[in-house]
């Protein structure tokens, strides 16, 4: 088995036997409900220019108050022009992500404001950190997309989002997912240093270099900033994930079922409303349901109703022949332990069996606010793991080895055939689990997984630098002096 020539072919996974958490009579009764939330209900839009589009096709809109009651009909026409399949561009073309279904992808999480450092103490994030974990992802073979995993908190904040993306950009070949922008003001700049990667508007269109996670706001809200700085992404071809963040108990009902409906809801209002403004925008079914520890307040990403909801989640986009971007990760786990590999893992076999194309998550501890790079490099041999198994199990004349079988008899020594060393490529390898055994662990200073971890991130980070072409980090520094001024 010849090694992939491209990223992609890598993550290529084939047609999949999707877990289903609802059958399909429950997965149209959500679907049902989340229509009649839409037209009794209605959603708060806090953008003149997105009540005016739901107006123009049906919607009875308030504008005292703000509200669009948006009938059956006005979504089903949205729906109508939902592209199925596009591509993620990287900065090279091996390195692009088609969304098609057949392929899973697992990239880094974003926005943490603390560093956990290898001895354990934690700092406030710095632009450097962006840097630095961007450049263990580009070289973490099982990892396809970068994004800030951390805030740059030492730069302005009316330029952050453009710095964060300045430094993915040069410490990363991959596709960059731009999570903390806030509005169109900021997306111009944004606009304009991808293109200056990519070689044009054109061509940013035909293969963007960045997507954008774009969140909602609970409960049956879009904020005005969020839906016009996605009128102008889509109208640049920038893929979006609408990524609601619904709490089980607060912002949504304690039931996952009605927080299934909720997140919906929010989900078609913001497909119907971008769709009707810029037909065959790129959408992602995307989202991250959490839950309430109800006797303290806090955040849970990864209990048992939270994983169901994003399983659920995956068949919604189906059913809507959308692809699945899921919130992965959040553990509460404040070290790289047994706590976060067993809630990481959870989550990350369901909701890659129950079909999602992109897991948005790996990188952060305490519930998305310390940035680890260790938990990277677990969750890039994790997800190599579970690829794996994703993969199935092919039965054909060859593997079936019938031939083989009557040949070798009762003897069975398979070791030194053809048709082993033919295949044995094809077996899944660990590259940071023990392998060996107990006496060269020892004698190796027994090293924890975390050690390990650590030291694949050192070896990397101890690499030279990667290039960065003269001409592009002076357009990047001129586009966000410019933005800094005033002067976009």
């Amino acid at each position: 088995m010849t090694a992939a020539v491209t990223h992609a072919e890598g993550r290529h996974v084939g047609t999949r036997r999707k877990l289903r958490i609802l059958s399909p009579d429950d997965v149209a009764r959500i679907h049902e409900a989340s229509l009649d939330v839409l037209a009794d209900v209605g959603v708060m839009f806090h953008s003149q220019r997105a009540l005016d589009v739901l107006e123009a096709h049906g919607a009875t809109v308030d504008r005292r108050t703000t509200v669009a009651r948006i009938p059956a009909a006005t979504v089903d026409e949205a729906l109508r022009s939902l592209p199925r399949s596009f591509v993620l561009g990287g900065c090279s073309r091996e390195l692009d992500l088609p969304v098609d279904g057949e392929h899973a992808y697992l990239t880094s999480d974003g926005c943490a404001t603390f560093v956990r450092e290898a001895d354990g103490t934690v700092r406030p994030s710095a632009k450097q950190d962006v840097y630095d974990a961007a450049r263990v992802v580009d070289r973490l073979p099982n990892l396809s997309a970068t994004s800030a995993l951390v805030s740059a908190q030492d730069t302005p904040e009316e330029t952050r989002v453009l710095h964060e993306f300045d430094a993915c950009m040069r410490a990363s070949r991959k596709h960059t997912i731009v999570v903390s922008i806030k509005d169109a003001a900021e997306a111009r700049p944004l606009l304009r240093m991808a293109e200056a990667v990519a070689g044009g508007s054109a061509e940013l269109k035909a293969r963007p270099v960045f997507s954008v996670i774009l969140c909602t706001v609970l409960p049956l809200h879009q904020e005005r900033f969020g839906m016009e700085l996605a009128f102008e992404l889509a109208a640049a071809g920038i893929p979006m994930m609408l990524y609601p963040m619904p709490i089980l108990g607060a912002t949504a009902p304690v039931t996952p079922a009605g927080t299934a409906v909720v997140n919906n809801a929010e989900i078609l209002a913001a497909i119907t409303t971008i769709q009707l403004a810029c037909p065959g925008a790129r959408l992602i079914h995307a989202g991250g349901p959490t839950a309430l520890f109800m006797r303290t307040g806090a955040y849970f990403a990864n209990v048992p109703e939270a994983l169901l909801l994003r399983g659920v989640q995956a068949q919604m986009a189906d059913f809507y022949g959308m692809p699945a971007g899921l919130g992965w990760g959040g553990t509460k786990a404040k070290l790289p332990d047994a706590q976060s590999a067993y809630e990481n893992t959870l989550g990350l076999v369901l909701e890659l069996a129950a079909g999602a194309d992109l897991l948005f998550g790996a990188g952060l501890l305490d519930s998305v606010s310390h940035m680890s790079l260790e938990e990277l490099v677990i969750a890039d041999e994790t997800f190599g793991m579970v690829t794996r198994l994703l993969k199935g199990v092919q039965v054909d004349r060859d593997t079936l080895a019938v031939d083989l079988i009557v040949r070798h008899g009762f003897a069975g020594d398979y070791l030194s055939d053809p048709h082993t060393r033919a295949h044995v490529r094809e077996l899944w390898r660990a590259r940071l689990g023990e392998t060996g055994t107990y006496e060269s662990w020892r004698q190796a200073g027994a090293p924890s997984l975390e050690t390990k971890a650590r030291a694949v991130a050192d070896a990397i980070l101890d690499e030279p630098a990667p290039g960065f072409p003269d001409d592009l980090g002076r357009a990047f520094d001129e586009i966000i002096a410019a933005a800094g001024s005033g002067r976009f």
